[in-house]
């Protein structure tokens, strides 16, 4: 079997995952992160969303060339439409603009549930993102910042206060 190689920024991600977990790949893109989860295992369930039917079919591509098809449940949706907590433990959003993580946040109000481990990496408005978690009841727990490819990412992880 062949493994894939992550990036930086995605590596970082991961590590982030606890082991175990039940995780919703938003914006999955070419489906690196889901393929890397199910190869290692990492996560016990992983749902990849893409709202581009070309990107998730990509992302299926992949995944067959790496013999982990049947490990991942691709969805074309925007956002977080069609999953809910009882489908998923973490959700990771990552690459795209903190304004749009916060209008994908704001249509899916079980993110609020203190069992949801949110993984954000936002390319843009990240201090609009943190005013709304925030304002929110989100707790910020832990940020870590990556460089890949000479460029600076910020990382930020978050749970309900309560938690």
């Amino acid at each position: 079997m062949k493994y894939i190689n992550l990036s930086n920024r995605l590596r970082a991600l991961t590590e982030l995952i606890d082991i175990g977990a039940a995780v919703a790949d938003i914006g999955a893109d070419h489906g690196y992160l889901s393929i890397y989860l199910a190869q290692s295992r990492r996560a016990t369930r992983i749902i990849a969303t893409d709202i581009s039917i070309g990107s998730l079919s990509a992302a299926r591509r992949f995944a067959n060339d790496y013999d982990v098809t049947e490990s991942i449940t691709f969805m074309v949706t925007p956002g977080l439409d069609g999953i809910t907590a009882a489908d998923v433990d973490t959700v990771v959003i990552a690459g795209i603009g903190g304004e749009t993580m916060l209008q994908i946040l704001e249509n899916a109000p079980w993110t609020k549930s203190e069992t949801v481990k949110l993984i954000l990496q936002p390319q843009s408005k990240i201090d609009l993102l943190c005013r709304f978690l925030y304002n929110n009841g989100y707790n910020i727990r832990e940020t870590r910042s990556v460089v890949d490819k000479g460029k600076s990412y910020s990382i930020i992880v978050v749970r309900m206060q309560n938690y």
